[in-house]
């Protein structure tokens, strides 16, 4: 998969943080991030959780800075660097592997309602990946790809918002792909003007000729993966809001079964 660590702490980082509105012109917004995944067991080819051998695991450290520019009040340009650091401990021996993941760059451009309430939002962007695959664990598959994407956003209350999307990415450099499919969707609720809970679910499918299932997580291309996650924010500032989330993965098959933790927060410039 598409570092099974860092497609979700990337694409969860960027969607759970805030509703999907557009920056403003001339406006720029900031998501410094770090997820930790450690994973002792893994979801088999028929979805049933199982050891990764005795002694044997998988953690990341994931870094991300996702910013954004409103190029105009409704034409946003979306960039993202991640940093990883990957730990594999197999048969007793430990490998590690650090460095830039996958970069991505692209826009978005969106439609509101006449209420500025809803919008509907159209994305696309370019992966380039910031590494190459010589030695395990791998940083993510070594491939260029793009992702298409829409979503739509609503406040359903003076405390409720709703943000869903759904993606496709292609990679394209090796003939095994491998296509992804992705829906996610949010719930906010504002406990007041400064505290907020979310509660997020999403399903990525990914699709390949290679059926293969390895222990090195980021060389899997062909499996499903479910995920729920609870996060809490505080407003600090006018400008300021970090959040701290708790994740797991209820289902999935050939990907990594855990727990995780990430915190982020989102800075507006000004």
């Amino acid at each position: 998969m598409k570092l099974f660590i860092s497609i979700l702490f990337t694409l969860f980082i960027v969607h759970t943080c805030y509703a999907d509105w557009p920056v403003k012109k001339k406006r720029l917004q900031f998501v410094p991030g770090y997820s930790y995944y450690h994973s002792k067991t893994y979801f088999d080819k028929v979805g049933q959780p199982t050891p990764l051998g005795d002694g044997n695991s998988y953690t990341s450290h994931y870094f991300s800075l996702y910013g954004m520019y409103g190029i105009s009040d409704r034409f946003d340009l979306l960039v993202n660097l991640p940093f990883a650091n990957q730990r594999m401990k197999e048969n007793g021996v430990l490998l590690t592997k650090s460095g830039i993941a996958d970069m991505s760059i692209g826009f978005a451009y969106h439609f509101p309602s006449e209420d500025l309430k809803k919008y509907f939002s159209l994305k696309a962007s370019f992966i380039l990946p910031g590494y190459q695959n010589t030695t395990s664990p791998y940083l993510g598959y070594g491939s260029k790809g793009y992702q298409l994407g829409m979503s739509y956003s609503l406040n359903l209350s003076d405390k409720f918002y709703f943000d869903g999307e759904g993606d496709y990415t292609r990679y394209f450099d090796q003939a095994t792909g491998p296509n992804q499919y992705f829906i996610f969707g949010t719930f906010g609720y504002a406990l007041n003007d400064f505290e907020k809970l979310t509660f997020s679910f999403s399903h990525l499918l990914s699709v390949s000729s290679d059926k293969s299932f390895s222990n090195n997580l980021a060389a899997n291309k062909d499996f499903v993966s479910g995920r729920m996650t609870f996060g809490y924010g505080r407003r600090i500032s006018r400008s300021v809001t970090p959040h701290i989330e708790f994740y797991f993965t209820p289902y999935g098959y050939n990907t990594g079964s855990a727990s995780g933790i990430s915190l982020y927060a989102i800075i507006k410039v000004p």
